[in-house]
């Protein structure tokens, strides 16, 4: 699922990510824990594209601390927050 998109207003690229793990959580018949669960965090201009588990977000939002994120600057905050609560929401209502 995607938070936000590189387009004419935004330079972020936010989504649930898919991993190894969800297939193989599809083909045990078990749903994927909510520690697997990541979100890909890519800024436009940065040359780095990150994703971070479910723990790195909530601890972001907790501490209001996202420096870890590349390309992160003040301007980018309102976005990141609100797609990262978002991301936080969806997890705790579709994961165990």
């Amino acid at each position: 699922m995607a938070y936000s998109r590189w387009g004419r207003d935004s330079d972020w690229y936010i989504f649930w990510e898919t991993t190894k793990a969800d297939s193989e959580a599809a083909a045990a018949g078990r749903p994927k824990p909510k520690v697997e669960e990541r979100l890909a965090i890519w800024r436009a201009q940065s040359k780095e594209a990150r994703s971070f588990t479910y723990a790195e977000v909530s601890e972001m939002l907790t501490s209001g601390n996202f420096s870890r994120i590349p390309g992160f600057d003040d301007s980018s905050r309102k976005i990141l927050d609100e797609c990262m609560t978002a991301f936080i929401y969806d997890v705790d209502h579709d994961c165990p």
